[in-house]
Protein backbone atom coordinates (compact mmCIF):
# COMPACT_ATOMS: atom_id res chain seq x y z
CA UNK A 1 0.00 0.00 0.00
CA UNK A 2 1.76 3.60 -1.07
CA UNK A 3 1.37 5.64 1.83
CA UNK A 4 -0.72 8.46 1.24
CA UNK A 5 0.02 10.39 4.91
CA UNK A 6 3.10 12.11 3.39
CA UNK A 7 1.04 14.32 1.20
CA UNK A 8 -2.20 14.53 3.60
CA UNK A 9 -1.38 16.50 7.37
CA UNK A 10 -3.41 17.74 9.63
CA UNK A 11 -3.41 21.12 9.24
CA UNK A 12 -4.13 22.93 12.61
CA UNK A 13 -5.66 26.23 13.10
CA UNK A 14 -7.12 28.33 16.00
CA UNK A 15 -10.04 31.91 15.30
CA UNK A 16 -13.05 32.12 15.34
CA UNK A 17 -14.13 28.78 13.99
CA UNK A 18 -12.62 27.07 17.34
CA UNK A 19 -9.50 24.86 17.05
CA UNK A 20 -9.87 23.16 14.17
CA UNK A 21 -8.04 19.97 12.85
CA UNK A 22 -8.13 19.53 9.00
CA UNK A 23 -7.19 16.94 6.33
CA UNK A 24 -5.50 19.09 3.11
CA UNK A 25 -3.48 17.55 0.33
CA UNK A 26 -0.28 19.21 0.48
CA UNK A 27 2.88 19.84 -1.64
CA UNK A 28 6.30 21.55 -2.78
CA UNK A 29 6.46 24.38 -4.81
CA UNK A 30 9.59 25.96 -6.72
CA UNK A 31 11.99 28.38 -5.55
CA UNK A 32 10.22 32.39 -7.05
CA UNK A 33 12.78 32.37 -9.93
CA UNK A 34 11.83 28.97 -11.10
CA UNK A 35 7.70 29.40 -10.66
CA UNK A 36 7.39 31.00 -14.12
CA UNK A 37 8.49 28.20 -16.19
CA UNK A 38 7.12 25.33 -13.95
CA UNK A 39 3.75 27.24 -14.31
CA UNK A 40 4.38 26.79 -18.41
CA UNK A 41 5.49 23.40 -17.98
CA UNK A 42 2.24 22.42 -15.83
CA UNK A 43 -0.12 24.46 -18.16
CA UNK A 44 0.73 22.86 -21.26
CA UNK A 45 1.22 19.33 -19.23
CA UNK A 46 -2.57 19.87 -18.57
CA UNK A 47 -3.71 20.87 -22.23
CA UNK A 48 -2.54 17.56 -22.98
CA UNK A 49 -3.71 14.20 -22.26
CA UNK A 50 -0.85 12.85 -20.53
CA UNK A 51 -0.25 9.38 -18.81
CA UNK A 52 0.43 8.72 -15.13
CA UNK A 53 3.99 7.57 -15.80
CA UNK A 54 3.97 11.01 -17.89
CA UNK A 55 2.69 12.82 -14.66
CA UNK A 56 4.99 11.02 -12.60
CA UNK A 57 8.01 12.22 -14.58
CA UNK A 58 7.34 15.72 -15.15
CA UNK A 59 6.63 16.25 -11.24
CA UNK A 60 9.76 14.95 -11.00
CA UNK A 61 11.40 17.16 -13.53
CA UNK A 62 9.70 20.62 -12.01
CA UNK A 63 8.46 19.97 -8.38
CA UNK A 64 11.42 17.43 -7.28
CA UNK A 65 14.45 18.79 -8.38
CA UNK A 66 16.55 19.83 -5.26
CA UNK A 67 18.24 23.03 -7.11
CA UNK A 68 14.43 24.09 -7.47
CA UNK A 69 12.43 23.20 -4.44
CA UNK A 70 11.94 26.23 -2.03
CA UNK A 71 12.03 23.54 1.05
CA UNK A 72 10.52 26.37 3.46
CA UNK A 73 7.33 26.97 1.81
CA UNK A 74 4.56 23.82 1.82
CA UNK A 75 1.43 24.71 -0.40
CA UNK A 76 -2.21 23.33 -0.04
CA UNK A 77 -5.57 24.71 -2.18
CA UNK A 78 -8.72 25.05 -0.18
CA UNK A 79 -11.63 23.25 -1.48
CA UNK A 80 -14.20 23.61 1.62
CA UNK A 81 -13.69 27.13 2.63
CA UNK A 82 -15.10 26.42 6.36
CA UNK A 83 -13.14 26.08 9.37
CA UNK A 84 -9.52 26.69 8.35
CA UNK A 85 -10.28 29.44 5.78
CA UNK A 86 -12.45 31.02 8.52
CA UNK A 87 -9.40 30.49 11.05
CA UNK A 88 -6.75 31.45 8.93
CA UNK A 89 -8.08 34.64 7.75
CA UNK A 90 -8.32 35.92 11.06
CA UNK A 91 -5.19 33.92 12.16
CA UNK A 92 -2.53 33.47 10.00
CA UNK A 93 -1.07 30.94 12.05
CA UNK A 94 -0.94 27.04 11.62
CA UNK A 95 0.65 23.94 12.46
CA UNK A 96 0.53 20.85 10.33
CA UNK A 97 0.71 17.59 11.81
CA UNK A 98 2.44 14.37 9.40
CA UNK A 99 2.28 11.16 11.09
CA UNK A 100 3.29 7.46 9.31
CA UNK A 101 2.05 5.09 11.75
CA UNK A 102 3.23 3.34 13.91
CA UNK A 103 5.84 6.17 15.08
CA UNK A 104 6.51 8.42 12.88
CA UNK A 105 5.39 12.02 13.30
CA UNK A 106 6.44 15.73 12.58
CA UNK A 107 5.26 18.89 13.41
CA UNK A 108 5.49 22.08 11.07
CA UNK A 109 4.88 25.20 12.37
CA UNK A 110 4.32 27.97 9.70
CA UNK A 111 2.68 31.58 9.18
CA UNK A 112 0.08 31.09 6.21
CA UNK A 113 -0.40 33.43 3.35
CA UNK A 114 -3.23 33.32 1.12
CA UNK A 115 -3.44 33.92 -2.36
CA UNK A 116 -6.48 34.27 -4.36
CA UNK A 117 -5.02 35.41 -7.71
CA UNK A 118 -1.18 35.44 -8.41
CA UNK A 119 1.13 33.34 -9.87
CA UNK A 120 1.10 30.44 -6.62
CA UNK A 121 -2.74 30.23 -6.88
CA UNK A 122 -2.44 29.77 -10.74
CA UNK A 123 0.60 27.16 -10.32
CA UNK A 124 -0.85 25.03 -6.90
CA UNK A 125 -4.11 24.89 -8.63
CA UNK A 126 -2.76 24.06 -12.10
CA UNK A 127 -1.12 20.86 -10.04
CA UNK A 128 -3.61 20.05 -8.43
CA UNK A 129 -5.38 19.53 -11.62
CA UNK A 130 -3.12 17.70 -13.33
CA UNK A 131 -3.23 15.00 -10.92
CA UNK A 132 -7.03 15.01 -9.52
CA UNK A 133 -8.25 15.88 -12.73
CA UNK A 134 -8.67 19.31 -14.95
CA UNK A 135 -11.75 21.38 -13.71
CA UNK A 136 -10.80 23.98 -15.81
CA UNK A 137 -9.37 27.61 -14.69
CA UNK A 138 -12.62 29.68 -14.56
CA UNK A 139 -13.09 26.86 -11.33
CA UNK A 140 -10.17 28.18 -9.69
CA UNK A 141 -11.65 31.24 -8.41
CA UNK A 142 -13.12 29.08 -5.79
CA UNK A 143 -10.31 27.27 -4.77
CA UNK A 144 -7.66 29.71 -2.77
CA UNK A 145 -3.96 28.80 -2.67
CA UNK A 146 -1.87 28.40 0.84
CA UNK A 147 1.41 28.89 1.38
CA UNK A 148 2.43 27.61 4.76
CA UNK A 149 6.11 29.57 5.30
CA UNK A 150 8.40 27.32 8.08
CA UNK A 151 9.18 28.76 10.88
CA UNK A 152 9.69 25.63 13.39
CA UNK A 153 10.08 22.08 12.33
CA UNK A 154 9.47 18.96 15.85
CA UNK A 155 10.47 15.36 15.47
CA UNK A 156 7.68 14.37 17.21
CA UNK A 157 8.41 10.40 16.47
CA UNK A 158 8.25 7.92 19.68
CA UNK A 159 12.68 7.84 19.74
CA UNK A 160 12.28 11.96 19.55
CA UNK A 161 9.34 13.16 21.36
CA UNK A 162 9.07 16.25 20.42
CA UNK A 163 12.87 17.45 19.58
CA UNK A 164 12.92 20.65 18.14
CA UNK A 165 15.02 20.68 14.44
CA UNK A 166 17.01 23.69 12.90
CA UNK A 167 15.23 25.49 10.22
CA UNK A 168 17.88 27.13 8.00
CA UNK A 169 17.64 30.05 6.88
CA UNK A 170 17.47 29.10 3.09
CA UNK A 171 18.15 26.32 1.50
CA UNK A 172 20.70 26.01 -1.64
CA UNK A 173 19.32 22.74 -2.62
Amino acid sequence: MVNSTVHTPVIVSFGSAGLNGSIKGVGFIPKRQFLTDTLESIMSALKRNLSEKDKLRLLLRELYDFKKVDFLKLSSIELAKKHTWTNLRENPIATLVFYTPPSTSYEIRAKVTIHENDIYWKLVNAIHDLFHGFRGEEKWRETPVYIFHISEIYDNSVDKMGEKLEVPKSFSG
